[in-house]
């Protein structure tokens, strides 16, 4: 039976989240922008960034390979490298690159990482893919539950980084498939859920073509929609 203390605490936490919620509502869009960075300019290179669980990049490497983002010559861009779980994979499998060039909203992940790959190839630096001036002829960017988190959409680190992009250039990344998008209760961690048609769109917009919907499973429990696309 629930008591008088406890449905005074619950009918406290639904206030606080109205208030909340009610905030979002009246923030303009640079203010919504600002927030969904925050929380990604703080983090540190750990298992928090993916959900307290450390996991491998085996199986997006995998498939990312599968599609033909890796062989001798491909320069590679990693939007939102985090602890390097992608890298180390890639290294690991023995994947064929000539250079990787991780970029990262978070300065003490990029100072980590640098430290933790001494592979002359591969380079990491601060800063946002929707506006990070970048070299051209990048030949495959892949991205791993980083696009989720974009506010209001992915679409505007398409439009930067798809120019960048060599003929026929790949860009590799995950989604989760639905329809929603809000903030986490921690008010700074932003999600959104895309529908097939959706992604497409925001593929055509950016300049690119759709090669195939895929999956990847990160973990036994998750797996999430892997988008593969091509600059013509």
């Amino acid at each position: 039976m629930v008591g008088i203390a406890d449905l005074q605490a619950r009918v406290a936490g639904l206030e606080d989240e109205c208030r909340r919620l009610e905030t979002q509502l009246h923030e303009s869009r640079e203010e919504s922008w600002e927030r969904s960075r925050e929380r990604w300019r703080a983090a540190r290179p750990d298992a928090d960034l993916t959900w307290g669980v450390e996991l491998k990049g085996d199986e997006f490497i995998e498939r990312a390979a599968a599609h033909g983002a890796f062989g001798a010559g491909r320069s590679v861009l990693e939007i939102g490298p985090g602890y390097g779980r992608l890298l180390r994979s890639a290294l690991d499998g023995g994947r064929q690159f000539s250079s990787w060039l991780g970029l990262d909203l978070s300065e003490t992940n990029v100072a980590h990482l640098s430290g933790a790959f001494e592979d002359e190839r591969v380079e990491f630096r601060t800063g946002d893919a929707e506006s990070a001036e970048l070299d051209e002829g990048i030949d495959t960017v892949l991205s791993s539950l980083t696009f989720k988190h974009m506010f209001p959409s992915f679409e505007g680190l398409l439009t930067n980084v798809a120019p960048r992009l060599s003929s026929g250039g790949l860009v590799v990344f995950d989604l989760i498939e639905g329809d929603r998008h809000y903030f986490e209760a921690d008010g700074v961690t932003y999600i959104r859920h895309y529908p097939r048609a959706e992604i497409e769109q925001i593929l055509q917009r950016s300049g690119l073509d759709l090669v195939a919907f895929d999956q990847v499973r990160h973990h036994p429990d998750m797996a999430r929609l892997l988008v593969v696309a091509r600059r013509p």
